[in-house]
Order: structure tokens, then C-alpha cells, then sequence
């Protein structure tokens, strides 16, 4: 991976500094979110990096977001084994879907390679940033709006007050103070992917993953490949048992190649960190796109 950083100016490079150094005493996720808005009110509103990655588009992180200069900036590579899948589908399909696509850092990534790119945001403040990112890429489409069944309908959406990465529709779950709320309008798969040629499609949407799933039903039949979250404060693995309740689908962990997963046992057992997502790849056994990601895999999958 070729990498390099651009900064907003020098009191950014500054901050960047100062916020990967105190990075390094903090022991968990909730220092490192307080190091990062802490330090974002002692320097100008606006400083940002712009990552670059393997000739990709550049993507913008605000130094105050401790979501994305913690995993992106001071882990970094940023989920590897998306990134394997994404150049695996490199070729194979015509079209990738980052659904719950956050500030586009799959988008951006997937728009050099694949041919299409629809990214879907509900927040109005993150499409924001998003649009930022990738609005101006030509073979990019972008929508506000939640993935969900169906297609037009108007649901609750939280932003969360600690981070942006944690909104959610809004449900059964406690609001806190500072969460604010708003309104957006549904989106169902069906109505994004055209039928024809599988899709890659990238799911993360924060506790919504079955009724999307619901609202995709043809692009899954046409042999779309599912790229989602199972989380690890979730050991009933509940979107996992969702999709092998059905007889069709084939699930795989993909970060050491591709791996069978043949029950929910086995996926939990995976999910050692009750605070980490963790990403799996889906789709019907007879599916093209996963048959020819599978090639591109060290390790060529079992028919499960």
C-alpha cells in the first residue's frame, strides 16, 4: 500500500502531531474520542488531513473526529480484509454499494476500481461530508437516505453525541442528552441495484442489516455479494443467523481469505472483542461475483 498525508496548513500538521502522540497513552476507545475533541478545542475549527491511498481519491478527516483519526490515521490500514474483498470484485462486477457509507472512505476507495459507485448516508451532517469527499467523482452516485424494506418511507434517525459512526435509526434504545434527531426518508436494495450483473454490496447500518436485507431480496437472488457487520457485543449473532436461516446463502469470514462459516457457533467464536465490528461476506452459493472473488483468494472457498 502506497500512503501519504496532506494537511489544511501548518497548525493542522501541529495538531496531527500532538493527537498521534497522545494516542499513545490512551488505553481505551473512549480516551481516544475524549483526546481527539479535547484537542480539536484548542486549535481553529476546520483542520483536517486528507489521506492518500493507492492512487485513490484523497479522503478528508477532521482532526476533532475520534472515530476516523483513531482507526484511519493511528491504526491504519482501515479494515484490510473490505479492502481485499473490493479489489477481489475488481473486473467481476459493474457496480459496488456503500450503504451506510459514513463520510465515503469506501466510496472513494472502490471509485477507481469499479466502474459504478452508489453511496448512501442518512445523516444530513455526514452526507455532508461525504458529498465533500466524493460528490464531485464522476462515476459516483450519491443519496441521503436509510437503507431499510422498502423504498419511501419517513423513519427517525439519531445522531449520536460521542460519534458520528454510532448513528442509528431510532428505536427501543434510550436517547441521550445531547443525541439529536432527525427525519429521512427509506431506500429499499431492490430499488438501487438494477437487475443484471451481481453487485458488491457494502452493508453497515447500525442495526437495520435484516430489514435491508429484506428490502434486497432480488439482488441477492441475482447473486449480489454482501459485505456486512456482525458485532461483537452481539453473541446471539443475529444478522449471521438471519441469512444461513437461509438454505441458499454461504457466509465467509474474509479476514484470512475467504472462510467458510458454517453455523453460528463458528462465527462466534471469531468475535473475541465485544467492542469490534466485525466483517463478513454473503452471498448465494451459486453466485458468479462470489465464485470469482473466490478465485482471487489464496485460499478458494468450500461450497460450505
Amino acid at each position: 500500500m502506497t500512503r501519504h498525508l496532506t494537511f489544511s496548513g501548518p497548525i493542522a500538521r501541529l495538531q496531527y502531531m500532538l493527537l498521534m502522540t497522545l494516542f499513545r497513552v490512551a488505553v481505551t476507545r473512549g480516551l481516544y474520542g475524549r483526546f481527539a475533541r479535547g484537542l480539536g478545542r484548542l486549535f481553529p475549527s476546520g483542520t483536517a488531513v486528507w489521506l492518500h491511498e493507492d492512487g485513490a481519491p484523497p479522503y478528508r478527516i477532521a482532526l476533532d473526529d475520534g472515530y476516523w483519526t483513531r482507526f484511519a490515521l493511528w491504526r491504519a490500514p482501515y479494515e484490510p480484509e473490505v479492502a481485499a474483498v473490493l479489489r477481489a470484485a475488481t473486473g467481476a462486477t459493474p457496480l459496488f454499494c456503500d450503504l451506510g457509507a459514513n463520510k465515503g472512505y469506501w466510496t472513494t476507495r472502490a471509485a477507481p476500481l469499479i466502474d459504478r459507485v452508489i453511496a448512501v448516508e442518512a445523516s444530513a451532517e455526514t452526507f455532508a461530508a461525504l458529498h465533500a469527499n466524493a460528490g464531485h467523482l464522476a462515476n459516483v452516485t450519491l443519496h441521503r437516505a436509510a437503507i431499510h424494506a422498502r423504498t419511501g418511507e419517513a423513519l427517525g434517525f439519531v445522531n449520536t453525541h460521542l460519534s458520528h459512526a454510532s448513528a442509528r435509526l431510532a428505536g427501543d434504545a434510550p436517547l441521550r442528552a445531547q443525541d439529536r434527531t432527525e427525519t429521512v426518508t427509506t431506500l429499499a436494495i431492490d430499488d438501487l441495484v438494477p437487475a443484471g450483473p451481481p453487485a458488491l454490496v457494502k452493508l453497515d447500518v447500525e442495526g437495520a442489516e435484516i430489514a435491508a436485507m429484506r428490502g434486497g431480496a432480488r439482488a441477492l437472488a441475482d447473486g449480489a455479494v454482501l459485505i456486512y457487520e456482525d458485532h461483537g457485543n452481539d453473541p446471539a449473532c443475529t444478522v449471521s443467523a438471519h441469512l444461513l436461516a437461509m438454505p441458499e446463502m454461504r457466509l465467509y469470514s474474509c479476514e484470512n481469505g475467504l472462510q467458510p462459516m458454517p453455523d453460528v457457533a463458528t462465527i462466534r467464536a471469531l468475535k473475541r472483542d465485544p467492542c469490534k465490528g466485525y466483517n463478513f461476506v454473503a452471498a448465494r452459493a451459486d453466485s458468479p461475483l462470489l465464485s470469482a472473488i473466490a478465485t482471487r483468494f489464496a485460499n478458494h472457498p468450500s461450497s460450505g
